[in-house]
């Protein structure tokens, strides 16, 4: 019985994957937030990655999608103690940022062609992040950071709608086989629930939008003068609902049945 199941396992995925092709997609990523979010964000900028299988129709293809996205960075030089006591200037940076992983479904109008439009349909989660990192001013590359610490994390259900166009590469490569090499726009507006999150480059002005009593966020340094500890000012905490448009370019590789 172990063996037949077995067996059925194995003819069922050759199956499936002699059915179905898969199509793999790297994009880089503008997001300019609307509504409360885009009084406080500017605009973000990023990549994305995606992961999909396309049906045997080539109409519809389903998958996965992972972004990220920074839309704030803050730098400052502070005094800073170590853990041995010992006190020294350090470069701190605040970056904000969010993360999306996403389930994906697309329709394409056309199979065949130079130019594919299609739709596509997004539910997922993000997650807003800010980190602080504590770098040594000596090390030019700030390759890896002296402490690092996260001020604050929150993330919430987001829902995304939107078009874009596959361009095949074979009108410039004239070489390549038909629709496995593409050049990819996308554009679509998300739209999520509540989420609590920092942005060290917005305006004082807009710190009202923030929860009470919660709109100031430090973090501890030392006078190396007078040796008080004093709180210094990293950013303001904000609470709007996710909405933002996204503009994405990029490329795609296709792989057939």
């Amino acid at each position: 019985m172990k063996r037949l199941l077995l067996i059925i396992l194995v003819l069922t995925s050759c199956t499936v994957q002699a059915q179905w092709g898969s199509e793999v997609g790297l994009h880089y990523v503008y997001a300019n937030p609307s509504g409360g979010m885009g009084m406080v964000i500017k605009r973000g900028h990023g990549v994305s990655v995606n992961y999909g299988f396309v049906a045997p129709s080539e109409h519809f293809s389903i998958g996965a999608e992972m972004s990220y996205a920074q839309y704030g960075r803050d730098k400052s030089r502070q005094e800073y103690t170590f853990d041995d006591g010992t006190v020294a200037p350090m470069d701190i940076i605040v970056s904000n940022y969010y993360i999306t992983l996403t389930a994906y479904s697309r329709w394409y109008f056309r199979t065949e062609g130079s130019l594919r439009p299609y739709v596509s349909g997004k539910l997922g989660y993000a997650r807003f992040n800010t980190d602080l990192n504590i770098y040594d001013p000596d090390d030019d590359d700030h390759c890896e950071p002296v402490e690092r610490d996260v001020l604050y994390h929150d993330g919430t259900l987001i829902g995304q709608l939107g078009a874009g166009v596959k361009m095949d590469m074979q009108l410039i490569f004239k070489k390549l086989d038909p629709n496995v090499f593409s050049f990819e726009g996308f554009l679509g507006f998300t739209q999520g629930g509540q989420v609590s999150y920092m942005n060290a480059d917005a305006e004082p002005q807009h710190q009202h939008h923030s929860p009470p009593g919660t709109d100031h966020v430090t973090a501890d340094f030392i006078n190396t003068q007078t040796q008080i500890i004093h709180k210094h000012h990293v950013g303001y905490l904000y609470s709007n609902p996710v909405q933002m448009l996204e503009m994405r370019l990029g490329f795609a590789l296709y792989f057939g049945r």
